[in-house]
């Protein structure tokens, strides 16, 4: 039997080529790009609280989600539009879905005050969240403690060692679950006349969906205010909106 480090290979190697990579893609999220975003919606709405931003954030969420499943699910029906098309389609719309929900749970964790930089506990809180349940029971495991608010334990009360075990169980969740749940989600958006639409559609919206809760189990209540102002609006040299 091979030893820990051969062993910890192995259970990256089961990870699906295409969905590993860009989990860790997507992890690399940039800290002031989701600040930023956060601080838009606060200008937006000035007297929100935290439970309303994250609503929105959860609308913005579920509607480009449910928007880019639906447009690939369509091309079944276009003229001219072949299986490998759609195929191709199917993969970019997978890179989608991953940096839409890096960018939902990052911004998520922003307006709980939470900080995650470290890439190897991104990683597990990404991979944790699109895991779902599973993934939670273990991250609580892994904070060692009855807490199913683990993310807020992530940035600095949960030893390295320990997230990076839980990445290896996580990873092999993944590739028997998240992966096989997307290659049926896949093959169902090629169904011709407009049916492949409404299979991705619907199948986006319950995953997610399923990314929201598990995102809210994580995190647990929002604060009931913010603990800062409303950030101000900023300008690069370029004039380019900042924040």
């Amino acid at each position: 039997m091979s030893g820990t480090a051969d062993s910890g290979a192995g259970d990256v190697a089961r990870v699906p080529r295409l969905v590993f990579p860009l989990v860790d893609r997507a992890a690399r999220a940039q800290q002031p790009m989701v600040s930023g975003y956060v601080a838009r919606l606060r200008r937006r709405s000035p007297d929100g609280t935290p439970a309303e931003v994250i609503a929105m954030l959860e609308r913005q969420f579920l509607v480009a989600v449910t928007g880019t499943g639906a447009a690939i699910g369509g091309t079944a029906a276009a003229p001219g539009i072949g299986t490998a098309s759609a195929l191709a389609l199917s993969a970019g719309e997978t890179v989608a879905f991953l940096e839409a929900s890096a960018v939902f749970v990052l911004a998520v964790a922003e307006v709980h005050g939470v900080h995650v930089h470290d890439l190897e506990r991104r990683r597990a809180l990404l991979l944790a969240v699109l895991v779902g349940e599973s993934g939670s029971v273990i991250m609580e495991k892994a904070t060692g403690q009855a807490s199913a608010h683990w993310a807020k334990a992530l940035p600095n009360a949960i030893p390295r060692a320990a997230v990076e075990q839980a990445n290896k169980q996580l990873a092999r969740w993944v590739a028997r679950r998240y992966g096989a749940r997307q290659g049926a989600v896949i093959l169902g958006r090629l169904v011709p006349f407009g049916v492949g639409a409404a299979i991705g559609g619907a199948a986006n919206v319950a995953i997610g969906r399923a990314v929201v809760a598990a995102t809210n189990r994580a995190f647990g209540p929002p604060p009931r205010a913010f603990t800062t102002p409303v950030p101000p609006l900023t300008r690069t040299v370029r004039g380019e909106v900042l924040g």
